[in-house]
């Protein structure tokens, strides 16, 4: 017997008092929703659209006025764990990844003509990494890359400092149309094993970034958040997690404000809590509620 459902997307223009559901299989959705994300007036879904391409949807936020918008080809994985995809936005900018841990495999650039566009990104030449990008300004993207990705090589001419498993920072001054290493990242003594986790790096601020890695203590480990302060020269550990047998426990962290971030912690298998930042992520303490 074979499965099937649909993509659900729930609105509400009411301020959560009601919600009604979006009748996404007639807009073309299939399966799921892999991320959705507002800017500017507008709210975005990246979805399947068949069973190996997803689609790029986008409706105001007042309306239900959804439209399948024209990307390049959003292609899935031919292997590896399960698909994510992020949209990251900042000003009129906007950018679009898609992939898992063999590498990015869907991606696209919101140009200044209002068109999604080819767009090529950070880690790409450098073994092809699913890396996310935060948006410190419209034009400034920051990321970090690990050297070699999941086949372990990299292009022809790619430096050597930059050594397989290490983990870079790359930095891009023209919205992302080219991405330049910037820093190695040295965290607890080491550049590699950070966690590959799909809000990370976060950063509050312009050269403020945190990226998550997990330090043994024999059988059991315990993930820390790493923050630099400036660009990736040096990192200081500044939240760690109980002693585990399972990682990753820190399964997100975001940012409001410059000031103001949240971080979601693996308890146990089962249980979850929130830990806050109120200082640009220099402390964090576990929500009272």
């Amino acid at each position: 017997m074979s499965l099937s459902y649909n993509a659900e997307i729930w609105s509400t223009h009411d301020g959560g008092a009601t919600w009604s559901a979006l009748a996404t299989r007639s807009l073309g959705m299939k399966f799921d929703v892999l991320t959705m994300a507002a800017n500017r007036g507008s709210v975005y879904a990246v979805s399947w659209a068949t069973g190996q391409t997803f689609g790029l949807w986008r409706s105001s936020v007042t309306t239900n006025s959804w439209q399948h918008l024209k990307t390049p080809a959003l292609y899935m994985g031919a292997g590896g764990s399960n698909m994510q995809a992020a949209l990251v936005f900042k000003g009129a900018n906007g950018w679009l990844i898609a992939g898992n841990d063999r590498g990015a495999t869907a991606t696209s650039r919101l140009a200044s003509s209002g068109q999604w566009v080819k767009w090529t990104p950070p880690c790409s030449n450098v073994g092809d990494s699913f890396a996310v990008p935060v948006a410190t300004s419209a034009t400034t993207l920051v990321d970090v890359c690990m050297i070699g990705g999941f086949g372990g090589s990299v292009a022809p001419g790619t430096p050597r400092d930059l050594r397989l498993q290490s983990n870079w920072v790359f930095t891009s001054h023209n919205a992302g149309l080219t991405f330049t290493p910037t820093a190695r990242v040295v965290a607890g003594g080491s550049t590699r094993y950070l966690d590959q986790i799909l809000t990370l790096p976060a950063s509050p601020a312009p050269g403020v970034l945190l990226v998550a890695k997990p330090v043994e203590h024999g059988v059991k480990q315990s993930d820390h958040l790493y923050l630099t302060q400036n660009g990736g020269k040096s990192w200081r550990s500044v939240y760690a997690t109980p002693l585990t047998p399972f990682f990753p426990v820190i399964q997100s962290v975001t940012f409001a404000s410059s000031r103001l971030g949240y971080a979601i912690v693996q308890r146990t298998t089962t249980t979850s809590i929130l830990v806050i930042s109120t200082d640009g992520g220099q402390t964090w303490h576990a929500s009272k509620s």
